[in-house]
């Protein structure tokens, strides 16, 4: 049995699914894991999440979203969208409600480099931890296992995984989908604990992070750049500041150009005083966001650039432990939820029924995925340097800035998510062909 486009007609256009022959197990249990197994389940294929960490923490806070992003929620799943839009925050003022985000000058007062737009939905915003665990309230009990850290994946004989725990204990899985992060145990074991594409890459920059009630980010920013989306450009510096839970409240993010990063752990504590000293010289609005900054800590950026593949067999990395991004055009997590999509699309197709199939799904969604998601790491890497007035060729030019920054989304934002859809089925197809093992005959 193989996978190709069934196009004979039938008397019964009303035909029971299959029963898929495999179970899947997840590794990591943020968004990408998540939106996945939300998808599998509401699809009929078994599957189960299994998260580290033992409780949940508030590590990364708020996350930006756009058209592309929103749109491949409701594709996975209605019910995801509705989680999203539960607790989303948009523009706080009507007249902004198409704007993606204000670019501005932040040796200034805020003066206004560019608006840049993103049609019919403008941006949106959630507390990232919230909203998980609003997802795994949509999961059936039973499903969602935490204090499950990987040590090891085995092979079967039957080419399938035993997965490996600290805690002594082990689970069997026909299939394998590691979302577990920047710090992936699954694309160590994948790609090679001795691969370079292991480690990940310091983006040679660090952020303040920091959340504070809407009221008093309005008592000290004032009602426009606290309630609306704002990035304001230093020299080698910039700050994010956004509304998240319903506007209720206002994420901070402060980043700083280093040239390397001399600290064992990639979160370390830090003070107002050395706040103020990496902000010195900066404009009086970036200057009122790192004052909010309360019990400030520096965090580490790092990505993940390179990727020779997603996939062996049927093991696949997806999410951050495939393409982890810097935050600098708000599209690392969304391409979490486009990766959801494409493999739900390709495992719920009715070709795929045994665990035998599912590795030309996999190698499809290698090639469809990889290309786009790892342009999104390059790209972003690249936005931060033109957001800190030092990109190739543009440096603190604000026209040129401004130019960069009015195109630079679009292909992001107005991805066709149904033709990605239809590309990585097709692609699907073609591999299952080639393969005399698998391959369907007229």
């Amino acid at each position: 049995m193989g996978l190709r486009q069934d196009s004979s007609d039938t008397q019964n256009p009303v035909v029971p699914k299959p029963r898929k022959q495999f179970n899947i197990a997840i590794v990591g249990g943020g968004l990408a894991g998540l939106s996945l197994a939300i998808g599998l389940v509401q699809r009929g294929i078994p599957v189960q999440i299994y998260e580290g960490a033992t409780e949940w923490t508030n590590a990364g806070a708020g996350l930006v979203f756009a058209k592309n992003s929103m749109a491949a929620m409701a594709k996975i799943s209605p019910d995801i969208y509705a989680a999203f839009a539960k607790r989303s925050s948009g523009q706080g003022w009507e007249s902004k409600k198409t704007t993606y985000m204000d670019y501005r000058d932040g040796s200034t007062d805020g003066d206004l480099i560019t608006s840049v737009i993103c049609a019919n939905t403008g941006q949106e915003s959630v507390h990232r931890t919230l909203f998980a665990k609003d997802l795994v309230a949509l999961l059936p009990d039973g499903t969602f296992h935490m204090g499950k850290r990987l040590t090891a994946i085995d092979n079967r004989p039957d080419g399938g995984y035993t997965l490996r725990w600290a805690n002594g204990q082990s689970t069997g899985a026909d299939v394998v989908f590691g979302s577990d992060g920047i710090k992936s145990k699954c694309r160590q074991l994948l790609l090679g604990e001795d691969s370079p594409e292991t480690t990940p890459k310091f983006a040679k920059e660090f952020a303040y992070r920091g959340m504070v009630p809407m009221e008093k980010a309005v008592a000290v920013l004032g009602e426009e750049f606290a309630r609306n989306s704002m990035v304001n450009i230093g020299s080698g510096c910039l700050t994010t500041t956004y509304p998240v839970e319903k506007g209720t409240l206002l994420n901070l993010v402060a980043c700083r150009s280093i040239g390397t990063w001399e600290h064992d752990e990639w979160v370390v504590p830090s003070s107002q005083e050395a706040v103020r000293k990496d902000f010195a010289g900066c404009g009086p609005v970036m200057q009122k966001v790192i004052s909010m900054m309360d019990k400030p800590a520096m965090w580490a950026l790092f990505d993940h650039p390179e990727c020779s593949t997603f996939y062996k067999g049927r093991f696949a990395l997806i999410g951050d432990a495939a393409h982890a991004s810097t935050p600098h055009q708000g599209a690392g997590c969304g391409q979490a939820f486009e990766d959801a999509l494409i493999l739900c699309s390709l495992l719920e197709d009715e070709h795929v029924l045994s665990a035998a199939h599912v590795e030309d799904a996999l190698e499809a969604y290698d090639a469809i995925r990889r290309p786009r998601t790892l342009k999104i790491v390059n790209t972003s890497r690249e936005n931060g340097e033109i957001c800190m007035k030092r990109g190739k060729d543009i440096g603190g030019d604000l026209g040129k800035i401004k130019a960069s920054l009015d195109q630079r989304f679009h292909w992001i934002w107005h991805e066709d998510l149904d033709e990605q859809v239809q590309q990585a089925k097709a692609k699907m197809y073609e591999i299952s062909e080639a393969r005399p093992h698998t391959a369907v005959v007229n």
